[in-house]
């Protein structure tokens, strides 16, 4: 029996075998489909994220909800009873506001069990990046590491995490305020593909913009190129909402920059794909995230 154990919330996007191998726990998010709440509690296999993806495409409107500092609670409680202690690992606090409903959680428990350890985590980033911690946290367990070192090891390491993303339909960003209408309209009459990154401030931001996929995953592939480094850990998790095609495009490029890359493909989840819709494809590894 583990000395702790490893939290990460819904919004993560990493193979299933990371999850069950790791022994790690998921705290739901909750999600609406045309105002119907839906659950998220573990990741979807590809028939399911397909379908969701199909309900995109034909209009029905995804929308997110925040966790809760009481959901929370409630997740760490039995693990805080049994005198295990606890890592979690948050969606970037620059995102969402579940790693302050995460600290206000701890803070009500430790008022009730002072002796508590739990560590809350900024990942300071999402999706396949937040994979990429996890995966990290995981081995430093394995290792022998202690839930402090553990911790502290990856607030250290949060911002070699590197993220490039590419969008396919403008219209889900201009929905969610990134872009204007007129961007969005433009953009799309010129198949202007946006090339995205998430920040030292773990915020979204637009770093480019390409003409046409082929142009930007070859982008994204020069940005991998330019920026990875492989002293921590050589593990690249490439994320699609269901464009596979895509997702191995990407990973036969980065293959051809790096034989010894270990290249991840998993599906984008409902969480984050919420905003970026359909055909978005993303490429998380470790190394520099300010090369542009």
């Amino acid at each position: 029996m583990s000395e702790y154990e490893i939290y990460i919330d819904a919004s993560v996007d990493v193979p299933a075998d990371v999850l069950n191998d790791g022994n790690v726990h998921i705290v739901p998010m909750h999600y609406t489909a045309d105002g119907a709440e839906r659950v998220m509690e573990r990741p979807l296999n590809d028939d399911e994220m397909k379908a969701y993806y199909d309900e995109m495409r034909a209009g029905v409107v995804m929308k997110t909800s925040q966790i809760t500092p009481f959901h929370y609670e409630e997740a760490f409680r039995d693990d805080i009873e049994a005198g295990k202690g606890i890592i979690y690992l948050s969606l970037s606090s620059g995102l969402s506001n579940t790693y302050t409903s995460a600290l206000t959680a701890r803070n009500t428990i430790l008022d009730e069990h002072p002796d508590a350890k739990i560590e809350i985590v900024d990942t300071l980033g999402a999706t396949g990046g937040m994979g990429l911690l996890l995966i990290l946290a995981v081995r430093n367990r394995e290792k022998g590491m202690s839930l402090e070192e553990n911790a502290a090891f990856l607030r250290d390491h949060a911002l070699d995490v590197v993220f490039w993303f590419v969008v396919d339909d403008l219209s889900f960003l201009r929905r969610g305020g990134r872009i204007s209408a007129a961007s969005a309209i433009a953009g799309t009459m010129l198949n202007i593909k946006p090339i995205l990154k998430i920040t030292d401030e773990g915020t979204l931001t637009g770093v480019s913009k390409q003409r046409g996929i082929a142009k930007a995953l070859k982008y994204m592939a020069s940005l991998y190129e330019k920026s990875h480094e492989q002293t921590i850990a050589d593990d690249v998790i490439i994320c699609h909402a269901d464009d596979i095609e895509r997702a191995e495009k990407i990973r036969d490029m980065i293959l051809d920059i790096n034989p010894n890359a270990k290249t991840r493909i998993t599906s984008l989840s409902p969480i984050i794909g919420a905003h970026t819709g359909p055909g978005m494809t993303c490429i998380c590894y470790l190394g520099n995230r300010n090369i542009v």
